[in-house]
């Protein structure tokens, strides 16, 4: 289990939040940014343990949601869909909303913290806060909502449907008027 693994990874670069989660031992939660949702169950240590059974609270976070946080500006609340016990939901919600993924500690790991902190350094001067590589997988990941998955619309769409909409409307009150003369004619008739 991919997923699993790697929201635990996260989960170890956070304890406090491994320690809010510890407190929900045993209950059973599912986190869903489709087409993919982790099913598991919550340790005494605050870790998602794999589990089969029937989920007792859910989070579904729609792409936009995504979208959002990686531009760095805080999702609205519609974008995330609550199910189940509430209160563990909005806990799960909470807590896996603040993970972020500390790539500089891994990377000591591997080199020692000092050659991690330049490489680090170097890597925000050189592509800056979001980075080049981000910015691409984010434009990736648009288009792939755009033209294979169609959830996002384009703005040519978008400002066709807009004209449209605007000549019904106009169409509408054109037909309003003639209406009224209509019946006004016909008032006009019936009074004479």
């Amino acid at each position: 289990m991919l997923s699993l693994a790697l929201i635990n990874h996260l989960l170890n670069q956070r304890p406090v939040a491994r320690e809010e989660l510890a407190r929900h031992a045993g209950r059973r939660i599912a986190f869903t940014l489709p087409p993919v949702t982790v099913r598991g169950v919550l340790t005494e240590q605050g870790w998602l343990a794999d589990s089969d059974g029937e989920a007792e609270a859910g989070v579904t976070v729609s792409h936009g949601a995504v979208l959002t946080a990686l531009s760095g500006r805080d999702p609205d609340l519609t974008a995330v869909k609550l199910s189940g016990d509430t209160e563990l939901a909005t806990t799960v919600a909470r807590v896996f909303g603040q993970l972020k993924w500390d790539a500089g500690e891994d990377l000591s790991r591997l080199v020692g913290d000092v050659a991690a902190n330049r490489v680090e350094r170097f890597v925000r001067s050189a592509l800056g806060i979001k980075g080049e590589i981000g910015g691409r997988l984010l434009e990736s990941w648009i288009e792939h909502l755009r033209e294979e998955a169609p959830l996002l619309a384009r703005k040519h769409d978008v400002a066709h449907f807009v004209a449209d909409v605007d000549a019904l409307r106009d169409d509408v009150e054109r037909l309003d008027k003639r209406l009224e003369r209509l019946a006004d004619a016909l008032a006009r008739r019936a009074a004479s």
